[in-house]
């Protein structure tokens, strides 16, 4: 059970992301705030538990990663949409992202197709 926990903390980030872009909606920013510092918090708990302990996962690998770019991205898009941002900054994010998505995957295939 103790080896999940990185994984536990990963899957609460993503349960924070809804919170978080409700309460920047309702221009409730503190609140949206609080929820960011507490995901943060549990990115580097998840972090150093599985590397402290060796509980790295195939799941943490891929999931710890892509829980950060999905609450950044939807707290930008939510940003954009309350045009408290210009919607460039969120074009230029979903972009970069996109291509080191892109490059990984590359990588990747690369790796799988020499076996």
């Amino acid at each position: 059970m103790l080896k999940h926990i990185p994984n536990i903390l990963t899957m609460l980030r993503f349960i924070l992301i809804p919170p978080i872009v409700i309460s920047i909606a309702h221009e409730k920013f503190i609140i949206a705030v609080i929820f960011l510092i507490i995901s943060g918090l549990t990115d580097v708990l998840d972090g150093t538990i599985a590397r402290k302990f060796n509980f790295i996962t195939d799941f943490g690998k891929l999931m710890d990663p892509f829980a950060d770019k999905a609450t950044q991205v939807a707290i930008l898009v939510t940003l954009a949409v309350k045009a408290i941002i210009p919607f460039w900054i969120l074009a230029v994010v979903v972009v970069k992202e996109f291509a080191m998505i892109s490059r990984r995957f590359v990588s990747l295939w690369k790796r799988i197709s020499s076996f």
